[in-house]
């Protein structure tokens, strides 16, 4: 499964999971996942794996399940190790790799599986739904809730946490504004970082730029992060002058090639500043004609 950051990658295999207790309780022995980083290295392929691939079950002809999430973090080593179990135990063993694109894993391991793209739930569609799956009542539902939860988060699991915070503070009793007042104080957001690149790539001020940019990533934001911040930012504000939008537009575009790339590092992030202020319009170069 392939699919940007709030895809719901991971919500769709602990679904998977789900079902398989509610549904069939004897498969749960035959699941394994494999999301922390400890479970990265080659011994981990050669034991864990091998041996679960291994392991008899208490009903017979009952497929194991390996789940593997976070499959872009996978080590080039432990993928070649993943090809033998893979070919060996194809009769008792189904492999399922979460991934941001498919081209994080090998051409044999990408060569047999099935890929299924996730395409990213927006904000918009997944605020509602939390309302009524959390059953907080419509009166509770204010637009200052919303405006904090639109305004100020892109991934839709940070959304479901924020409304999950505010209707514990409703229950202990707090008003929406005394609960949002907290959700403020707790949950800091990237907006004011954002809008301060904002306004330095609108001004072209570098040290601006590079002042945000450090911040974002110092308060453990990533590159996609930032750059779909910033394609909220645009798509909130779509009547900027055209200059200052394609000015963000280029530095998105640059962005996202260099995570295809692999180069998401701040240092990385800097040369795409320093691509986009350097570019310039053309212009058309015309010396008028001599009059005499």
């Amino acid at each position: 499964m392939t699919g940007p950051p709030g895809s719901g990658k991971t919500t769709f295999l602990e679904d998977f999971v789900d079902l398989l207790r509610k549904e069939a309780p004897f498969h749960l022995e035959s699941v394994l996942w494999l999301t922390s980083e400890k479970d990265r290295g080659i011994h981990t392929i050669r034991d864990k794996v091998n041996d679960f691939c291994k392991r008899t079950h208490s009903k017979p002809n009952s497929l194991r399940w390996i789940i593997i999430d976070d499959a872009d973090t996978l080590p080039l080593i432990s993928q070649q190790a993943l090809r033998r179990p893979m070919e060996t135990y194809l009769h008792l063993t189904r492999f399922i790799f979460a991934s941001r694109h498919s081209s994080h894993l090998i051409d044999p391991l990408r060569s047999r599986c099935l890929t299924m793209e996730l395409e990213p739930i927006s904000p918009y569609d997944a605020y509602p739904r939390f309302l009524e799956n959390l059953s907080i009542p419509p009166e509770l539902c204010t637009d200052s809730l919303h405006a904090f939860c639109i305004g100020n988060f892109i991934h839709i699991h940070e959304i479901k946490t924020v409304l999950q915070l505010y209707k514990s503070f409703i229950t202990q009793g707090n008003t929406p504004e005394q609960s949002i007042q907290q959700l403020e104080s707790l949950l800091p957001t990237s907006s004011s970082h954002t809008n301060t690149l904002v306004k330095g790539l609108t001004t072209k001020n570098v040290h601006l730029i590079h002042t945000s940019i450090t911040n974002l990533f110092m308060n453990g934001y990533l590159l996609d992060d930032i750059l779909l911040s910033l394609e909220k930012n645009i798509s909130l504000f779509p009547s900027r002058n055209p200059d200052t939008r394609f000015r963000i537009l280029q530095f998105i575009m640059l962005g996202w090639i260099f995570i295809q790339q692999g180069k998401e590092h701040w240092l990385d992030t800097m040369d795409i500043v320093d691509k986009v202020l350097k570019a310039e319009a053309p212009k058309d170069n015309i010396n008028p004609p001599n009059i005499k």
